[in-house]
């Protein structure tokens, strides 16, 4: 990896932390900067504003996020298990880096911000739900019957939407998906 690369890979990680801490509003490419341990100067020779950040900072994320759910998705464990992990690791990162007073407001921000990254992650983390309910159509006798695969993976993913939005504690978070996931496997067995 280049030293240029190393950099913008520390400036998003730096950015993740900032903006999770104080909203997409109130973050300032002052205070990236400083969480990055870089001056503004430096900062705009690899970003033109924070929105560019935040745009590159969504970007990484949801390529890593997908990686793992995919990887997770063919793994060892039980159908319900392998969902319930694999819409789980987006419920993690949100509660996990995104203080709960700002979660909506940084889905919506990358809603605006970037459509297209929002839009294509929706539909990669559809592929993957589906993907893995198409995989054990054994264990799933009712499903096409009483859900295709992919309205189930969309009905999972919209709820899980809705899930993370809430100001709890990731515990409960946690707790409400897997009850989500297991209802809707139970019904399709």
């Amino acid at each position: 990896m280049s030293q240029d690369n190393e950099k913008q890979q520390q400036i998003l990680d730096a950015a993740l932390q900032v903006f999770g801490r104080y909203g997409f509003r109130r973050t300032s490419m002052e205070l990236i900067a400083q969480a990055a341990g870089v001056s503004r100067p430096a900062l705009y020779k690899h970003y033109t504003g924070k929105e560019e950040i935040f745009r590159a900072m969504a970007e990484r994320a949801i390529d890593q996020l997908i990686t793992r759910a995919a990887e997770i998705g063919t793994g060892d464990g039980d159908v319900a298990d392998r969902i319930f992990r694999a819409l789980y690791l987006k419920l993690e990162f949100l509660a996990g880096s995104v203080e709960a007073e700002f979660r909506g407001e940084m889905l919506a921000e990358v809603s605006v911000l970037a459509p297209d990254l929002t839009r294509s992650f929706k539909e990669r983390h559809v592929a993957v739900v589906e993907s893995v309910l198409l995989a054990a159509e054994a264990e799933l006798p009712r499903l096409g019957a009483v859900l295709s695969a992919r309205d189930a993976a969309e009905l999972l993913l919209a709820s899980l939407a809705g899930i993370a939005q809430q100001e709890e504690e990731l515990d409960v978070l946690r707790t409400r998906l897997w009850q989500l996931v297991d209802i809707t496997v139970r019904s399709l067995t």
